[in-house]
């Protein structure tokens, strides 16, 4: 089962950005604290708090009737949008996707996929006050959401080249939640390379960092020129 090991100002917060990167909640977390941070002296020395954390997989319950149900509603709001757009439900890498087909998909994807955003924000509050039990939903529209996570993959992949080769950090443009965790994920099974949220609010970058790098060799920035290149 995939461990991790994650360092922040407070254990409140390193748990936080352990769920982050193991897409899960607290209550589906098993965390070691290993040092604490805490108290007058950590206020002087700049200790952090370090937890170590893994995934509990608690069974599965039968969620098959409250997928379809989301679907229903989703179906419901986007055909009055386009009368003639429908709904169906996918599953793609262990996730449940609530694909809206429609003739115009441009219509529901929006510029950077802000609609579907949007959608999937919608879609999961309903889930969260009555269908508890569902699992997360993906809401896509043309399989943008597909091409977006092969994007941002093939950018974790650049990037962690980049690190490796400078035996330095280095780390992406702000990102939303969703995309941070693809960052997370695709470079999850490298025992060479760390990475970690950094940034406060929403929109946060993903550092990425040798594992085994010499303390001397700080966090680099990447340049206005990377940085587009990096997200085209």
């Amino acid at each position: 089962m995939h461990t991790i090991e994650v360092e922040a100002k407070s254990v409140k917060e390193a748990i936080a950005l352990a769920c982050e990167q193991l897409q899960t909640t607290e209550d589906n977390l098993s965390v070691e604290v290993l040092q604490d941070g805490s108290g007058l002296f950590s206020l002087f020395s700049g200790k952090k708090a370090k937890i170590r954390a893994r995934k509990v997989t608690a069974p599965a319950p039968d969620t098959t009737e409250a997928v379809a149900e989301l679907r229903r509603i989703l179906e419901r709001i986007v055909r009055c949008i386009d009368p003639e757009a429908s709904v169906e439900t996918l599953t793609h890498h262990e996730e449940t996707v609530l694909h809206i087909v429609s003739a115009d998909s441009a219509l529901f994807i929006g510029k950077k996929g802000q609609t579907l955003e949007a959608f999937q924000y919608l879609i999961n509050k309903i889930k969260m006050h009555h269908c508890k039990d569902a699992p997360h939903l993906i809401v896509d529209a043309g399989s943008y959401r597909q091409r977006h996570i092969e994007s941002l993959a093939a950018l974790a992949k650049r990037l962690s080249e980049k690190a490796k080769q400078r035996n330095c950090a280095v780390s992406t443009a702000p990102l939303a939640p969703s995309d941070r965790r693809i960052i997370h994920l695709t470079l999850k099974d490298d025992s060479t390379l760390t990475t970690r949220s950094k940034g406060d609010g929403f929109f946060r970058k993903v550092i990425i960092a040798p594992r085994y790098a010499g303390a001397s060799r700080q966090h680099r920035e990447p340049s206005a020129i990377e940085k587009r290149t990096e997200m085209q």
